[in-house]
């Protein structure tokens, strides 16, 4: 029996997940034959994306579905409001299993949220927040969606440290990553500090310092050997 995409997903904390991330249809059965938890698809990179793209997707795979549409001033293309950021995710959304929703776009949550979609509520900045600052991000995240991540750009090895920490003691389930490839090296020990989802790619990184799937793979598999 296929899984209903109409239903809450449920969430606990027990294991990373790999979310891959696609910028054209043309990639998703590449990114399908990783057999990842999900994938990503941004609309923000995608020239089209109709609801006979994803019908026909649906025909062929079972898997979890994310629909992205990441705002200009959080690293992606989409330079509408919040109005605008609805009308072009509602035809696509009966397809989905989850929607990404930055805090300019929560105040149609609710309304995703009451067609029973998981929302993962996002922020993403080029600056390194503060313990405070930090923790009162989650907060106003985890006010409307099942999985804050939050995307930080560290300046310097003494923020990596910290937002280590910040991850550890973080209440799971939680996404924790950086911007830019200046510190990727710290995506993976985030994964293994605590965050839940690691957002990889298949061939085509979708952002600065993303990692391919089969790659972190490995390096989470070498980290965790001795465990």
């Amino acid at each position: 029996m296929g899984w209903n995409h109409n239903r809450p997903l449920s969430w606990r904390w027990f294991q990373m997940k790999y979310i891959i991330s696609i910028n054209d249809l043309s990639q998703f059965d590449v990114a399908a034959a990783e057999d990842p938890w999900a994938i990503e698809l941004r609309l923000d990179l995608m020239e089209a994306c109709t609801p006979a793209d994803l019908q026909a997707i649906r025909s062929g795979w079972n898997g979890l579905l994310l629909l992205t549409i990441r705002s200009t001033d959080e690293g992606g293309r989409f330079a509408g409001d919040a109005d605008e950021w609805k009308r072009r995710i509602e035809l696509l959304l009966p397809y989905a299993d989850m929607v990404d929703i930055e805090r300019r776009f929560s105040l149609h949550a609710d309304w995703v949220r009451s067609l029973k979609k998981t929302i993962i509520a996002s922020y993403h900045t080029e600056e390194m927040p503060d313990s405070d600052q930090f923790s009162l991000c989650e907060q106003e995240l985890r006010t409307y969606g099942e999985i804050p991540k939050i995307v930080v750009s560290p300046k310097k090895n003494e923020d990596a440290v910290t937002l280590l920490g910040y991850t550890i003691e973080a209440e799971k389930p939680i996404c924790v990553s950086i911007m830019g490839s200046g510190y990727a090296w710290l995506r993976p020990l985030l994964l293994v500090m605590g965050s839940g989802y690691a957002y990889c790619h298949a061939g085509n990184a979708t952002a600065l310092g993303q990692y391919h799937i089969r790659e972190m793979r490995e390096i989470i598999r070498l980290l965790l050997k001795s465990q």
